[in-house]
């Protein structure tokens, strides 16, 4: 007795299918590892940025607060303009290392300026990609990257 063609089909087809099921799975593990770098690539570049545009507004903000004239001899110290900076940068930026501190320097003491006379106030941050050092690091050292950025006003 001879076996229909259309059994023969059906049962070569279960088994071709039976052979294809584990093909997709080594696909999806070996793209896995790339899929996630990307994500976490994108995760990490994203809150650079982020950090950047904080630290950027910091120096803004210290150096406003520096260049406004407040009456004869009440230009705010060193000292006053940089805590405007780090408790900018304490309360907003994003750090997985838990580190939130950043550094302020200034170009001339604000108590000395005169109207017209122009403060610049860098402020550096040191950015860790995602508490991934040890394993991937995008950009390069063991301890990820510094972002600087610097304002400059002109005093009142």
């Amino acid at each position: 007795m001879a076996v229909p063609d259309r059994l023969r089909r059906a049962a070569r087809g279960r088994r071709a299918n039976h052979a294809q099921s584990g093909v997709a799975m080594l696909e999806f593990a070996l793209l896995l590892p790339l899929l996630l770098l990307v994500v976490f690539g994108v995760v990490g570049f994203g809150l650079a940025i982020l950090d950047k545009v904080v630290i950027t507004n910091a120096g803004r903000e210290a150096a406003r607060q520096g260049t406004v004239y407040r009456g004869v001899n009440l230009r705010p110290t060193s000292a006053q303009v940089q805590a405007v900076a780090t408790s900018f940068c304490s309360q907003n930026l994003i750090a997985f290392n838990g580190s939130r501190v950043c550094s302020v320097t200034l170009s001339t003491d604000p108590a000395t300026l005169v109207t017209g006379s122009t403060l610049t106030v860098t402020v550096t941050y040191p950015f860790t990609f995602l508490g991934l050092t040890g394993f991937i690091n995008p950009f390069g050292g063991s301890n990820g990257i510094t972002l600087s950025a610097a304002t400059s006003m002109r005093a009142e």
